[in-house]
């Protein structure tokens, strides 16, 4: 019998994953579901379960994902929590592409280990459902469907944790990439869930190329669907903490402008060019509120129109810019404001330059609007200028100039906003104006930086603005967006 867990604390389905698909009789089109963290894994392989009985899961996944009975299901006991209700009766789980017997009874005693605080037959159950393999273990076995064919009688759901490549994948690890992806393909399964696990990742440029490599090698017909975590989603387990701990105590690897690594709804919102590349060609869609939020973001011809006129080289130019300015006010030369043109016919933008260490921020200047791009450099020169004796802040010294980040924010036009919460954090950078006409500014960069989510971001901006943590709810205020692009340089 199974058991159930409280309404209120189950995992949202996927707006679009209904899985009441008809998929009783004959093996249909693969849907391919990819997310970060594994739970999310979860109720897709419920709903696909319940519709075809209790399944045989391919876990290729470092981890086992088994752990004694939570309230909250999360990435560290989604797999458990499936035995344990009989929606998956066998887990034959690959950590490795080669496991030698000390590796197989390493892996095996871990998972005693997880077990160790489990009821006796609960601990039993997920025990025996548990069949360890390697990769050359795993190509001789056949899988088969509802009408018993194969080694596992059975449906069987594919999860593939891309962590499974960071420990002895083989030389060069994009080998067992295409293998596995291969593999996959051969056995055209009605459901694969991919996880990228960047808590998990040691290397943000190799976790994402992985991904792409298996993305763009995949050639069978298949529906795609992202499915992201939200703005300023939380650590879910210690693992969780310690890698945003490094992430943080080391940005220039793993918030890189290309390959970067962000917690939730940002980690997506900021893919590598190439990637959002490769799964806009493979017609991905929404698997949830925040992935439609991302789609979105991802096909924006005007967010488009602007990465091409500030690329990645333009705005290093930039940054390299105001640091060299820096250099040249600490010698005493001055700079002056730019022309502000809102009338001009010209596309125009606004412009901000902001200094920060590893703990605080210490100087920032911003220009809303009406900078024309041959008035650019004038603008950033001026801007630093600025921010090194903003008076919010004791004024940067010149010792200071090669530990601080430097952070380019560029803005498109300003738009009213129907609400409050008509944004996207660390899309959109907003301004407040209160009764008075008084205007205040928050750019979207802090939201990255510090995991906001749109309430927090939105508290942020109204503290900042005089009013309290509390003010942005009061009426009488208007908001206003903008498309921003930012970058920062930690090594110039």
């Amino acid at each position: 019998m199974k058991k159930s867990i409280p309404a209120t604390l189950l995992i949202p389905i996927p707006l679009i994953f209904l899985f009441t698909l008809s998929l009783a009789s004959c093996r249909k089109r693969t849907q391919i579901h990819l997310h970060d963290r594994h739970v999310l894994s979860y109720n897709l392989v419920k709903s696909y379960a319940e519709e075809h009985g209790a399944v045989n899961l391919i876990l290729l996944d470092y981890h086992h994902d088994i752990r004694p009975e939570y309230e909250v299901i999360n990435s560290v006991d989604w797999v458990g929590k499936l035995v344990e209700e009989d929606y998956v009766k066998k887990v034959i789980w690959l950590s490795g592409k080669k496991l030698l017997l000390p590796n197989r009874n390493a892996r095996m005693a871990w998972l005693e280990r997880s077990l160790k605080n489990t009821y006796p037959d609960t601990a039993d159950k997920m025990r025996n459902a548990v069949q360890l393999v390697d990769w050359y273990d795993l190509h001789d076995l056949k899988f088969g469907d509802a009408r018993g064919a194969g080694d596992f009688a059975g449906p069987f759901v594919i999860t593939l944790d891309f962590d499974v490549f960071t420990k002895d994948p083989g030389n060069p690890p994009e080998l067992f990439v295409d293998e596995l992806c291969n593999w996959i393909q051969k056995q055209k399964p009605e459901l694969l869930t991919m996880c990228l696990s960047a808590s998990y990742q040691p290397d943000p440029e190799n976790a994402w190329r992985w991904l792409n490599r298996f993305i763009t090698g995949y050639k069978r017909s298949a529906d795609w669907y992202l499915e992201s975590g939200d703005f300023g989603e939380k650590e879910e387990s210690r693992d969780d903490f310690e890698a945003h701990k490094k992430w943080a105590e080391l940005p220039e690897v793993y918030k890189n402008a290309e390959v970067p690594f962000y917690s939730g709804g940002y980690l997506w919102q900021n893919a590598p060019a190439f990637l959002t590349k490769s799964l806009i060609e493979k017609k991905i869609n929404a698997g949830n509120e925040t992935a439609k939020e991302i789609l979105y973001i991802w096909n924006d011809k005007k967010l488009k129109s602007m990465k091409q006129t500030f690329n990645e080289e333009k705005l290093h130019e930039m940054a390299a810019l105001a640091k060299s300015t820096m250099h040249q006010f600490f010698e005493g030369k001055d700079f002056y404001a730019p022309n502000q043109n809102i009338l001009t016919d010209k596309e125009s933008y606004g412009v901000a330059v902001r200094f920060r260490n590893s703990e605080e921020d210490r100087g920032c200047l911003s220009l809303y609007t009406g900078i024309i791009y041959e008035d650019m450099e004038e603008a950033v020169q001026y801007c630093t200028k600025e921010a090194l004796v903003d008076p919010r802040y004791t004024n940067i010294r010149q010792e200071e100039e090669k530990s601080l980040i430097t952070n380019i924010s560029v803005f498109s036009d300003w738009e009213s906003m129907n609400s409050c919460y008509d944004f996207t954090p660390g899309l959109h950078s907003l301004l407040l104006e209160d009764s008075t006409g008084e205007k205040t500014l928050l750019q979207a960069a802090i939201a990255l930086e510090r995991n906001y989510s749109c309430e927090a971001f939105l508290s942020r901006l109204s503290n900042k603005a005089g009013l309290g943590f509390d003010g942005w709810k009061d009426e009488g205020l208007k908001f206003y967006k903008a498309r921003t692009i930012s970058y920062s340089a930690f090594e110039l």
